[in-house]
């Protein structure tokens, strides 16, 4: 072995016995293990995947974002925020849905059961964004502010269905 550039004892030197190669192979072989079952928890706590698993991802999202949107403008209406806080929240969470419609209306479908579910997904989110515009024009004074409740409860609504759909959907893929 020493021929082909293998390093081997040097001259007088002992091998390491038997003992001590089955502990390094142990050691490498119970690090694998680790890392093979860390693998298997990450990927148990990943999202599902598929048209399913990513619609109920938007869906979430979005559902949330109009949950935030609902609160904000509560808050607003109800005088213990300010205009500009109010108006940052709604930003942000325009953006948030936003992203989440690209997310579903960007899904590949391979046939009319799965071009309709990515549509009314799509559908119920940007109506979210729509609600989120109104709630920013009320707060910039441009709507009156005799629809902030109606508008409040609107969101919590679609929150709730989407919230609904991102479950259903999320069962769905598994």
């Amino acid at each position: 072995m020493q021929g082909c550039g293998a390093a081997g004892p040097a001259d007088g030197a002992t091998r390491p016995g038997p003992g001590v190669a089955r502990s390094r192979r142990s050691r490498t072989a119970g690090l694998v293990a680790a890392v093979v079952a860390l693998a298997g928890l990450l990927a148990g706590c990943a999202n599902p995947g598929g048209l399913t698993g990513n619609l109920a991802q938007a869906a979430s999202q979005a559902s949330s974002s109009a949950a935030s949107s609902a609160l904000g403008l509560q808050l607003y209406l109800d005088g213990r925020t300010t205009a500009t806080h109010a108006d940052i929240t709604l930003i942000d969470m325009a953006r948030q849905v936003s992203t989440a419609q690209d997310a579903a209306s960007q899904q590949v479908v391979t046939g009319a059961d799965e071009l309709r579910l990515r549509d009314d997904v799509t559908s119920a989110i940007t109506a979210v964004g729509d609600q989120i515009d109104q709630a920013r024009a009320l707060v910039a004074g441009a709507a009156p502010a005799q629809q902030g409740p109606a508008l409040v409860a609107d969101l919590r609504a679609r929150a709730s269905a989407l919230s609904d759909t991102s479950d259903r959907l999320k069962e769905a893929a598994g």
